[in-house]
């Protein structure tokens, strides 16, 4: 029973001492991107309004745009997570900041330099405006791209949802981002 405890010890221990490619991982990044997003349905919904209290019912915001910062950490090869502070321009009377949370899944090769992810993104409302609880909920599609030791492109297509005390308006949207991160083996 002890030589064969030795000897699967010894053969794991020699599996991850000696194997010859290592999984690319960001470690510790940081992000700054700017995002759109198109309600097409309000569009759909604007277009056919006949009257002023039809077009009073309207949800706000067809479009949307704001900028984003965050920071985050990878610490699996399938798994990273960041929050941080997002900027939402939706009408006139809704300037909207989030503090955000994001989790990434990993779905490329961990030995790609390419890290491909599906994520989901929760914010909620941090300043006053004309929402007083204002949330967000998201899925997104998208990669982190390295360019050099320590700089790299993230792009990302969204499908949120943008809650304002109670009126939610679903938004599809892209965004495109400056990463920063610690790795410097990619």
């Amino acid at each position: 029973m002890i030589k064969n405890l030795f000897t699967l010890t010894f053969l794991i221990f020699s599996i991850l001492v000696f194997s010859q490619e290592k999984a690319n991982k960001l470690g510790l990044f940081g992000t700054l991107e700017a995002n759109i997003g198109l309600d097409v349905a309000a569009m759909i919904k604007e277009s056919q309004a006949t009257n002023e209290y039809e077009r009073q019912k309207l949800d706000p915001g067809k479009f949307n745009y704001g900028f984003a910062t965050q920071l985050g950490y990878q610490p699996l090869n399938w798994f990273a997570f960041a929050t941080g502070v997002r900027y939402s321009y939706v009408d006139p009377n809704f300037h909207v900041v989030y503090w955000t949370v994001q989790p990434f899944f990993i779905v490329s090769n961990p030995k790609d330099e390419e890290f491909t992810y599906i994520s989901a993104n929760f914010g909620t409302q941090i300043n006053r405006t004309a929402s007083e609880n204002a949330k967000l909920f998201g899925l997104s599609v998208g990669f982190f791209e390295p360019i050099t030791k320590n700089l790299g492109n993230k792009f990302q297509v969204n499908l949120e949802v943008l809650d304002f005390d109670g009126n939610s308006t679903l938004f599809v949207g892209f965004s495109y981002g400056i990463a920063i991160f610690s790795n410097k083996k990619l």
